[in-house]
C-alpha cells in the first residue's frame, strides 16, 4: 500500500514546511489528489490516523480534493475528461491515443495554521 508512505512523506514535508515557516500549531492541510495519481483517497485518509498519532499533528485534519484527470487527443488535439469519456476522445472517437494534461498529482494545496 503505497498511501503509507505518501502519509509518511508528507508528515515530513509538514515538519519542514512548519518549522522554516514558524508554525506552531498546523489545523488542516488540504491535499489536490488527481484521479489519476493511483491514491485512494480513503486509504490515504486511513494511513495518516494511523500515522500521526505520535506527532506534532495528531489534532491536524487531512481534506482531500480530488482533481479529475484530463487528457489531450493526440489525433485531434481535443482536451477531454478521461474516464468520464472512457479514455475515448468525445470529439474523433480515438481510443487510448491521448497525452495526460491534468490528474496526476498529489499536492499541498493549502495549509491552515494558528
Amino acid at each position: 500500500m503505497h498511501e503509507m508512505g505518501i502519509a509518511i512523506e508528507l508528515i515530513d514535508t509538514l515538519e519542514e514546511l512548519c518549522k522554516s515557516n514558524k508554525v506552531k500549531k498546523l489545523v488542516s492541510v488540504t491535499l489536490n489528489l488527481g484521479e489519476a495519481s493511483m491514491v485512494v483517497p480513503r486509504y490515504l485518509e486511513e494511513c495518516w490516523e494511523a500515522s500521526v498519532p505520535d506527532t506534532e499533528f495528531k489534532d491536524t485534519k487531512l481534506k482531500i480534493v480530488q482533481t479529475v484527470a484530463k487528457g489531450k487527443c493526440n489525433v485531434c488535439g481535443t482536451e477531454f475528461e478521461i474516464a468520464k469519456n472512457s479514455q475515448k476522445c468525445p470529439n474523433c472517437g480515438a481510443v487510448n491515443n491521448f497525452v495526460p494534461i491534468s490528474g496526476m498529482e498529489i499536492e499541498i494545496k493549502e495549509l491552515e495554521a494558528e
